[in-house]
């Protein structure tokens, strides 16, 4: 008996290890994508710097044009840093929760944009409440459609950080009675995909604000007494199968009784129609 202990307690060493190298990975792809955006950074405004003294006064450049290319820097910069960072996620997504890489993007995102609204803010001497103030009507418009943007930007965020159904979790939308797994979340919206396949896409604002309302459903793992590769018997009323759980899906359970398959409703072991009875022997 002391074996499998031991055997065991390696299993969860290395666990730990491979998670600790895991960790240690993308800590380091992260520490040398923030230095290479730092030299970029630098050799970019560097660069602009000499531009702007030795080599526009030469070639007759005005300085709104000057201004110009520093934006198209600016937001080329930002593009570039975002991609980057999606990659290296993308690169350890199946070395981390989606949850978690989905909110490591988002609120790198959110952060190098308003970092780059600021910078460009500045380079053209614009103060925010001067847009506000001097815009008039179209200053309104602005504000109500930047009030819809940013709604939903921060809905997304709570949706990320505090939402109780992460992604990969089945979903129950109440209003539309539609069951699904939440495929992603982003910075407008939750993409659901039904049980038919479908896409079903929900404003982060609707969500958080009530006007969609969702319910979690509980694991199968949790709900159900077996799982896959457990040796079971399952006996009604009128019949009696003993074998191997194969597959289980949101709706069915599969059971191989010796050389055939066995497909029984899940909702029909939760209305307990049936005896299930657990073989433990090959656990002991």
């Amino acid at each position: 008996m002391t074996v499998p202990k031991q055997n065991d307690y390696k299993d969860n060493i290395s666990i730990l290890q491979s998670r600790k190298l895991k960790q240690k990975s993308l800590k380091h792809e992260f520490t040398n994508l923030t230095i290479k955006a730092i030299v970029i950074a630098i050799i970019a405004w560097v660069s602009l710097s000499i531009f702007e003294i030795f080599v526009a006064p030469a070639m007759g450049l005005q300085y709104i044009h000057i201004q110009i290319a520093k934006t198209i820097v600016t937001i080329i910069l930002v593009l570039v840093i975002i991609t980057a960072i999606r990659r290296v996620l993308k690169r350890f997504s199946n070395k981390m929760p989606a949850q978690f890489s989905a909110s490591v993007s988002f609120f790198a995102i959110v952060v190098i944009s308003l970092m780059a609204s600021i910078s460009l803010l500045y380079q053209w001497n614009i103060e925010p409440q001067e847009i506000l103030v001097g815009g008039g009507v179209a200053a309104i418009i602005v504000g109500i459609g930047m009030s819809t943007i940013v709604g939903n930007i921060f809905a997304g965020g709570l949706m990320l950080t505090t939402f109780p159904a992460k992604i990969g979790d089945s979903i129950m939308i109440v209003n539309d009675n539609i069951h699904g797994k939440v495929e992603e979340i982003n910075m407008m919206y939750t993409k659901v995909i039904t049980d038919q396949g479908t896409e079903y896409v929900v404003p982060n604002n609707a969500i958080i604000q009530g006007y969609i309302r969702i319910m979690k459903e509980i694991p199968l793992n949790d709900r159900l007494p077996y799982t896959e590769g457990d040796k079971i018997e399952l006996k009604s009323s009128s019949d009696k199968y003993t074998g191997i759980i194969t597959k289980i899906t949101p709706e069915f359970t599969t059971v191989l009784d010796e050389n055939k398959e066995v497909i029984i409703t899940n909702s029909s072991i939760f209305d307990g129609k049936f005896i299930i009875t657990k073989d433990n022997t090959e656990h002991s």
